[in-house]
Order: structure tokens, then C-alpha cells, then sequence
């Protein structure tokens, strides 16, 4: 059965939201001990697929496996534009266009998509929840150009009256803090992420928010001490993931989606996953160039590089992770330390591909999927979550011996392989 087609106004509008958990973990890097240059910064979003398809029916493949002979869409590509106005290059560059003074037309799908996604938000709006209300905002990301929608049912808005029933829950603030589908200026909140530092002080996330853009080495460092001193990293992916899902359920699921055989559960998880995934931190990317390039000057800046590193390794996503091993194996001599750290990370790639797996099953093993976002609202981070679930479905987190990722000598890392851009 074909896939939902959506036009390439909504295709790219919901391309910043089109990562599902295997295109995550996808993206996080390249197998165990593969050398890297410079890194690039990490997918906000990804590209808009060719046909575009709805964000609720992309489903999660398992790495290295043969295409299933089934009509589960396939997941986006993990190497995306960093905002929506590069998604929607994209999408209309590999699109057909129309001729010359005609508008696209839009498709039955992509109406019935869109009225989901209204008639969704009209019933969150009235939800005297932060979180429910910060998941709106999410899902009304498309509509910043909709002159038809009201201004209260638009991303701002709605922020807005998240931050007014949950001004102090650190999810609520780090979306409006950190919104990162709104590309103009004045999107982030820096009274939510003042708050969020006072609240959250202990987590080098709400630091890194702090990044400069720019190149002043002074404040770099400082905000790298600054992470150093915090307890663990955690971007707030799962709790998002999780409020998100709740959101969703509010409303069956489209049946148009659910012609595809994608079952209730999965598209559900694929739309929160994709739409959480936008909200990785960009400054990821400033940040390792900025401490791989101390390897060799400052000691004192080495380590505290060193240590915010192995934060982001046992916390945050797939991608956080491989950005600290990126910056340790700059920064870790050669040695038994350097060696320790490559078995972390051929653990960590080892890990990847087995959740890669289990993700695949979502659709047509609905108890996964609820246990997934189970362990994503009861463990700490992301990658916490991820682990939980191997340990459940009975899968080993250390590879055997002499394993290695296939392909470590010739695939690319997918986070290097894209032109760096700035937020």
C-alpha cells in the first residue's frame, strides 16, 4: 500500500519532526574506534524523504537487516538539514514542481493529516497541564505561517500558557528555552532558561544551552567548566518523548495511518520520538570542535573537556553519546586510558544496533512499544531508557568477544557527513 503522501508545504514543515528511534540512534555516529575530523553539528531534523510521508507513519528499521517485506514506511534519512527553511530546500529541490502560477494542491492525506493535528491541539489547549501544553507547541510547529490559525494556538502561544501551569517543571522550560523548530529570533526564552538553571543546576544540558555562536574562547571555557562541575547530562528527550505520547493520545491515531499497517502504538512513538529529536542541542557541535581542538594546550581545559565528554556518554541520546566519544578520543592519549575508552565505545555501538533491533518491532509487537516509553518516563535519560529495555528483552549490553560494528573501516559517520550550519 503506498505511503501517506503530504505536499511539500506540510513535507517541509514536518521535516523538522521526522526522526523516528531508529534514525536516532542511526545518527549517532560511526562505529567504535573510527577515527573522526571535525565534527559537525548534530540532525535537528531530517531530510524530507522522497515521497514525503507523514511523520506518524515513518517506522524504525533495524541496522544491517535485509527490507522487510511489509508496507511499514521506512525511516527518514539521519542526516538532516539544521531548520525548517533548509527542509523545505530540500524537499522542493527533489520534488516535482508545479508549472508556473499554479499552487500545489493538497491531498486528501495531507488535509486529514492537517485537521488531525488542529483538532488535536483545540483539545490540548484546553488542558490546564504544562506538559500537554508544551507538547502542543510542538505539534503546532507547521503552522507558523498559517495566517489562519490563531496566535494562541501557535507554538509562541502556546509556550506561553504551558509556562503559566508549569513555569517550574524543567521539561516545560527547556522546550521554551530551547525550541529549536522556530528559527527566529526570540524562540528561546532566556528567562525559561535562567529559570531552568536555577531549578536544574546540576545538569550540564541547561549550561550548554549557553554556548557562544560566535568564536570568543573565553566564554567557551567557561561554559565548559561550568558543565564540568554538574553531575550528569540530560537533554530531557525521554521526558519529552513520553509527554508527547500522552499528548497523542488524546486522539486516535488517523486512520490513513493505520491503513499502512503501522500499528497504534508505534506511530505514536514515531511522531514523539521524531518531534523530541528536533530539540537536541546544536550547540553539540560547537561544543566538540571547541574541546577537540584544546588537545595538546591547556590542561586544565582538556580535562574539564574530558569530563563533560563522559556526561554525555552515559546520558542524553545516541547522539550526545557519540559526541563525547568524539572529544575524548581527541583528547585521551594513547594508552591503556585511550584503550578503555574505545571498549566504552565499541559497548556503545554494540548497544546501538541491538535497540536498532527491538525498535524495528514497535509495529507488530505493541508491549515493546508501551514498555519503551514506560522506561523512558521511569529512567534518567535517553540512552538509561534504551539500556532498560535490552535488559528486559533479555539482549546482552556487551558484544562478544571480537566483535566489532560492521563496516568500521569505510562508513561514514552520518553527523560529519553534513555541512556545518548554525541555529
Amino acid at each position: 500500500m503506498p505511503a501517506i503522501l503530504i505536499s511539500i508545504r506540510l513535507g517541509a514543515a514536518l521535516a523538522c519532526a521526522a526522526m523516528a528511534p531508529a534514525a536516532l540512534a542511526q545518527s549517532a555516529g560511526a562505529p567504535a574506534g573510527q577515527k573522526s575530523a571535525e565534527v559537525r553539528p548534530p540532525p535537528a531534523s531530517t531530510d524530507a524523504p522522497a515521497p514525503p510521508q507523514s511523520a506518524l507513519a515513518q517506522q524504525p528499521q533495524p541496522a544491517e537487516a535485509p527490507p522487510p517485506a511489509s508496507t511499514e514506511a521506512a525511516p527518514a534519512s539521519p542526516t538532516p538539514p539544521a531548520s525548517p527553511e533548509a527542509a523545505a530546500a530540500a524537499a522542493v529541490k527533489a520534488a516535482p514542481q508545479p508549472a508556473p502560477g499554479s499552487a500545489p494542491a493538497p491531498s486528501d492525506d495531507e488535509a486529514a493529516f492537517t485537521l488531525f493535528r488542529h483538532d488535536l491541539i483545540n483539545l490540548l489547549i484546553l488542558r490546564a497541564d504544562g506538559r500537554m501544553l508544551a507538547a502542543a507547541a510542538q505539534i503546532a510547529a507547521p503552522d507558523r505561517d498559517d495566517a489562519s490559525r490563531s496566535a494562541l494556538k501557535k507554538t509562541p502561544g502556546l509556550l506561553k500558557r504551558a509556562r503559566q501551569f508549569g513555569g517550574q517543571d524543567p521539561l516545560v522550560l527547556w522546550i521554551a528555552a530551547s525550541n529549536a523548530c522556530l528559527s527566529k529570533p526570540g524562540c528561546a526564552d532566556p528567562a525559561a532558561l535562567k529559570t531552568l538553571q536555577t531549578l536544574d543546576a546540576d545538569n550540564a544540558a541547561v549550561w550548554l544551552l549557553n554556548f557562544p555562536a560566535d568564536d570568543n574562547a573565553a566564554r567557551a571555557q567557561a561554559v565548559v567548566t561550568r558543565m564540568a562541575q554538574a553531575q550528569r547530562y540530560d537533554d530531557y528527550w525521554g521526558a519529552n518523548v513520553v509527554a508527547l505520547v500522552h499528548a497523542l493520545e488524546v486522539m486516535p491515531v488517523p486512520p490513513s495511518v493505520l491503513r499502512q499497517g503501522v500499528g497504534t502504538d508505534a506511530a505514536r512513538i514515531n511522531f514523539a520520538t521524531s518531534i523530541a529529536s528536533t530539540l537536541v542541542p546544536p550547540q553539540l557541535a560547537q561544543l566538540a570542535t571547541f574541546c577537540r581542538a584544546a588537545a595538546g594546550k591547556d590542561e586544565a581545559l582538556i580535562g574539564d573537556c574530558i569530563a563533560v565528554a563522559r556526561k554525555l556518554e552515559a546520558g542524553g541520546t545516541f547522539i550526545s553519546q557519540k559526541i563525547g566519544f568524539s572529544i575524548e578520543e581527541a583528547l585521551v592519549p594513547a594508552g591503556v586510558n585511550h584503550d578503555v575508552m574505545l571498549s566504552r565505545e565499541r559497548s556503545a555501538a554494540w548497544q546501538q544496533q541491538r535497540f536498532l533491533e527491538v525498535s524495528a518491532r514497535f509495529t507488530r509487537e505493541p508491549a515493546v512499544a508501551e514498555a519503551y516509553v514506560r522506561l523512558l518516563g521511569s529512567e534518567q535519560n535517553g540512552i538509561a531508557a534504551s539500556l532498560a529495555l535490552l535488559k528486559e528483552q533479555g539482549i546482552r549490553q556487551d558484544p562478544p568477544a571480537g566483535w566489532q560494528p560492521a563496516g568500521a573501516a569505510e562508513a561514514p559517520d552520518p553527523l560529519l557527513a553534513q555541512p556545518a550550519t548554525q541555529h
